[in-house]
């Protein structure tokens, strides 16, 4: 190809290719409810929102006489774009004069490399909205410890084609371990393990690592409530549906907001939506998502982990947990300029001189959204301190 520039779109091709090989997070996200943001340009921005309804959440009666109707119990959740990530690389007539390949080898992929990890990372911290819940101490150093947090994450109503996404500490872990690389019982796919780290799938779930799982500030901090629900039983209170969980008997503490609630019995935590300063009296806590089953009267309620502290290493989810968007950006018409879309992932190419600095530019650039689009879906794991 004599001059690439006569063919952008062919260079904006080659950055997809390998932006999308790059990826690790989103391409485990849902892609088709988000579709409309990649079909055609429409003056997408930083600050567009859409909204998107949850699956509903009902009860079973056993007919008698009379029906019990029941409202839609769903929950509205926005995507939100919030990130624009731009790599902008000053070109001299050399780089310009490239062949196809050189110029991918040295610019193009190592740019669309910083663009997937910037994305992954970005996607990475709606993880943290997870609903579900599992701790335990030794993360996943036994065979026994990855089949109970399996358990805790098909309570969740998963899909059969399950992830398991951890960071490189449980990454290390998992690969030290001898039952998960040895051929004697994962046959060859415990060869494949030790000889390339592939950790492929085990007990029904998908294994992944990324250095973009989201590292908190904190230790997740929990204490103890003494609470029971209240009411349940009359149905006036904490019923399927409702986003305020009502508790009596309580003991002093407090909650903060996106502080996971476990309700004795329940199959998930809820997770809270704002501060309460003080539980020692007849409190109410609001909720993030509706409560999604049925709470039974008086069932004891503690905050998750109650006494340790927590620092997440990873998640179980599906295909449908987290949603992400790549909404096409508009091409300038005085630029050399393409937009590529595929597998709902989209980037633009634009190259231009700059009169005020007297350079030519080449941009590589995208805009991402992304949301927790059922956080019941995620099962958060989580390492606990003794």
């Amino acid at each position: 190809m004599a001059n690439i520039w006569e063919h952008p779109s062919v260079i904006a091709m080659e950055a997809l290719t390998h932006l999308e090989d790059a990826l690790v997070i989103a391409p485990l996200c849902a892609k088709d409810v988000t579709s409309d943001f990649t079909t055609k340009s429409n003056g997408w921005k930083v600050g567009d929102e859409v909204s998107f309804r949850t699956h509903g959440e009902y009860e079973v009666d056993e007919f008698t006489t009379d029906i019990s109707t029941q409202d839609v119990a769903s929950s509205t959740r926005a995507l939100k774009i919030e990130k624009h990530f731009d790599i902008s690389i000053a070109i001299t007539a050399s780089e310009q004069a490239m062949d196809l390949d050189s110029f991918v080898d040295q610019i193009i992929i190592p740019a669309t490399y910083k663009l997937a990890e910037k994305v992954d990372t970005f996607i990475g911290t709606k993880l943290l909205q997870g609903a579900g819940a599992y701790y335990s101490t030794g993360l996943f150093e036994t065979a026994a410890d990855i089949a109970l947090a399996r358990k805790n994450a098909t309570l969740q109503q998963l899909a059969m084609n399950r992830f398991c996404l951890v960071d490189l500490d449980i990454e290390a872990t998992l690969l030290g371990q001898t039952w998960f690389n040895q051929s004697q019982t994962r046959g060859a796919d415990g060869e494949t393990t030790l000889r390339n780290a592939d950790m492929g799938r085990v007990m029904g779930m998908d294994f992944f690592s990324s250095i973009a799982f989201p590292t908190e500030a904190a230790l997740y901090a929990v204490g103890t409530m003494g609470a029971t629900t209240t009411d349940s039983a009359s149905g006036t209170k904490n019923l399927i549906g409702g986003k305020v969980l009502t508790i009596d008997a309580p003991g002093a503490g407090t909650i903060v907001a996106g502080d996971r609630i476990i309700v004795a019995g329940a199959r998930r935590p809820l997770i809270a939506a704002a501060d309460v300063a003080d539980t020692t009296s007849i409190t109410t806590i609001a909720l993030r998502d509706p409560i999604a089953e049925v709470l039974a009267d008086a069932a004891s309620v503690t905050v998750a982990a109650v006494g340790k502290n927590v620092q997440h290493h990873g998640v179980i989810m599906d295909d449908r947990s987290l949603a992400i968007a790549f909404p096409i950006l508009d091409l300038p018409e005085d630029r050399v300029a393409a937009t590529v879309s595929n597998n709902g992932v989209s980037i633009r190419i634009v190259k231009g001189y700059d009169l005020a600095k007297k350079k030519t530019t080449m941009s590589l650039d995208l805009l991402c959204g992304g949301f927790a689009l059922d956080p019941r879906r995620i099962t958060m794991i989580g390492d606990k301190s003794a």
